[in-house]
C-alpha cells in the first residue's frame, strides 16, 4: 500500500461516532399521515360566495320586462308556442343577452310557479302576451298541473 502523505480518517476509526445507516430514511408518501414537525398545518380553503350564472341574471331581467304584460304578471295560462312571442319581443326591443337559453329558463321559471300551475288546474283558456285568448287547457294538462302541485306539497321524507 502506497501512502500519499495525506491522512485519511475513517468514521469507524473514531471512537464515539456512530456509523450512519446505509439505508436512506423512509419518507412518508405525499398526503400521508406522517407529520413533519417543520411543516405548518395546511390552510383551509377560503369559502367563496356563490356565483350567480349570467343566464340566471338575464332571465330575471327578462322576467321583470315580461311583468309589464297582465297575462304574465297574473300567471294566466299561456298559449302553446308563447316562446315565439317572447323571442319576437326580445328581437324588437333588442334585449341585450337574451339567448334561447335565457328565454327557455324564464319560461320554465314562470310555468313551474305555483300560481301558474293553479291557474292551469282551473282549466281556463290560454292567452297570448297581448291578452287575446288562444286555445283551451285539456284535461290531461290539468291533471299534470295538479299532480305537480301535490308532489310539491307532500312532506319530504
Amino acid at each position: 500500500m502506497k501512502r500519499s502523505g495525506k491522512r485519511i480518517i475513517r468514521r469507524e476509526d473514531i471512537p464515539g461516532i456512530n456509523k450512519p445507516s446505509t439505508k436512506p430514511n423512509p419518507q412518508p408518501a405525499r398526503g400521508g399521515k406522517g407529520k413533519d414537525p417543520k411543516k405548518k398545518p395546511a390552510r383551509k380553503p377560503a369559502i367563496k360566495p356563490p356565483v350567480t350564472p349570467p343566464s340566471d341574471l338575464k332571465a330575471r331581467e327578462l322576467n321583470d320586462r315580461l311583468n309589464a304584460f297582465t297575462v304574465w304578471r297574473d300567471y294566466l295560462p299561456l298559449a302553446i308556442g308563447i316562446d315565439k312571442d317572447v323571442f319576437r319581443l326580445v328581437n324588437e326591443e333588442h334585449f341585450p343577452g337574451a339567448s334561447k337559453k335565457v328565454v327557455r329558463k324564464t319560461l320554465a321559471m314562470h310555468a313551474n310557479h305555483g300560481c301558474y300551475l293553479q291557474a292551469v288546474t282551473q282549466g281556463e283558456a290560454r292567452y297570448r302576451l297581448d291578452g287575446t285568448e288562444e286555445g283551451d287547457i285539456t284535461a290531461y294538462q290539468q291533471q299534470l298541473a295538479a299532480e305537480t302541485l301535490t308532489k310539491r306539497q307532500a312532506p319530504k321524507g
